[in-house]
């Protein structure tokens, strides 16, 4: 049985909405926005100290503070979901790579601080970008890093010394290009564990379809019917009309068997199950009970109805659509029915129909008997 879907909890609904993935991946925004600030207080304090100027930290702030605050409202508003990533992961990493560049060009005290942060971004591409992207974002950090150096010296900010910059560049482009290739093997890992999540869900959803479902016919089986009958007895308590059971057995199948083969008694039980398609109603239920018996389920269903039921069912059967070109396969049935009375289970009304089934074979087969 499906687990009704849960609520998400109301706590920062208004912050991150109500939609589970919109909520998902927007914890991750609040993931990345809270290092935004903790590295804007730091430089907020980094100018009470005198290691950078008034300028240059309102800069930094209003960038960061428009960059979070966009990417919020992208996703937020539901705007993002028309990128195969809605988290916009890429996007938001490209975005930190640029603020690390301008903050490396205007803050040459802090410079040490920010290339530490660089790894940290390209490890959280693991969690949503593909192997190749977070190698691909490892790639673009090198590039920033190259052109922020570059401007560096241009506008030689803080006396900046080409053999230490390029010193730096080429220790940090080694150091970045593993983080990129760990992020891309932790990433290669998740993908593989939800294939493997999924595989496993699909052949847990076949194991299940297996142990209910009858393989020849696609009917329910014997093991599916008797759950369905303890969920009959639960619904009876509460319904005015009780159901009504019905036992089908084939008729004459063994002499099927004997002239024409197994594979021919299969194909007759597969045209019966597709027969009985077209005259059981909605809620009716036909199970493979064993063999070429067969249990017919009618809820809130009384005696007259369920005769009528199963007449129609026993004219579909002799159509010639049902057998189209094998005619010498078609074949009756007898039936044994019963309707649950007042304290009684509803296996204990099978083993009444069954009965009845007994008797009807007995007296003269393809026909229908009550109990």
């Amino acid at each position: 049985m499906t687990e009704p879907a849960r609520k998400p909890p109301l706590r920062l609904t208004w912050l991150l909405g109500h939609d589970t993935y919109q909520r998902l991946y927007l914890r991750f925004w609040l993931m990345t926005s809270s290092v935004y600030l903790v590295m804007l207080a730091l430089q907020m304090a980094s100018v009470q100290l005198g290691l950078i100027s008034t300028l240059g930290a309102v800069l930094i702030l209003a960038g960061a503070l428009c960059g979070i605050t966009a990417f919020y409202v992208a996703m937020r508003s539901g705007w993002s979901k028309r990128f195969s990533d809605p988290a916009m992961t890429a996007q938001q990493m490209g975005f930190a790579f640029l603020m690390l560049a301008i903050a490396y060009v205007l803050t040459p005290k802090l410079r040490a601080t920010l290339l530490i942060i660089t790894p940290l971004v390209l490890i959280f591409g693991a969690f949503t970008l593909s192997p190749l992207r977070c190698r691909q974002m490892g790639a673009v950090s090198v590039l920033v890093l190259g052109l922020a150096i570059g401007m560096s010296l241009w506008l030689q900010v803080g006396q900046s010394d080409p053999h230490v910059e390029a010193t730096v560049f080429v220790c940090c482009a080694v150091i970045f290009t593993m983080a990129a290739d760990m992020a891309a093997r932790l990433s290669a890992t998740r993908e593989k564990l939800r294939i493997q999540k999924k595989e496993l869900h699909v052949a847990l959803e076949r194991n299940q379809l297996l142990a209910r479902q009858d393989p020849l016919t696609g009917l329910p089986n014997r093991r599916h019917a008797m759950e369905l009958l303890e969920y009959e007895d639960r619904r009876a308590v509460r319904e005015t009309v009780p159901p009504c059971l019905c036992m089908i057995d084939l008729d004459y199948f063994k002499r099927v068997n004997d002239t024409y083969g197994h594979a021919a008694g299969d194909e007759v039980l597969q045209r019966f199950a597709q027969g009985a398609a077209a005259a059981l109603r909605g809620p009716d239920m036909l199970a493979r009970w064993g063999g070429e018996e067969f249990l017919l389920m009618m809820p809130t269903t009384t005696v007259e109805e369920a005769l009528r039921v199963v007449d129609r069912l026993r004219q579909v059967l002799t159509t010639p659509f049902v057998w189209a070109n094998q005619p010498a396969l078609q074949v009756t049935f007898s039936a044994g029915l019963a309707g649950l009375r007042a304290g009684e289970t509803c296996l204990e009304a099978v083993a009444r129909a069954d009965a009845a089934l007994y008797r009807s074979k007995q007296d003269g087969r393809n026909r229908t008997l009550l109990d």
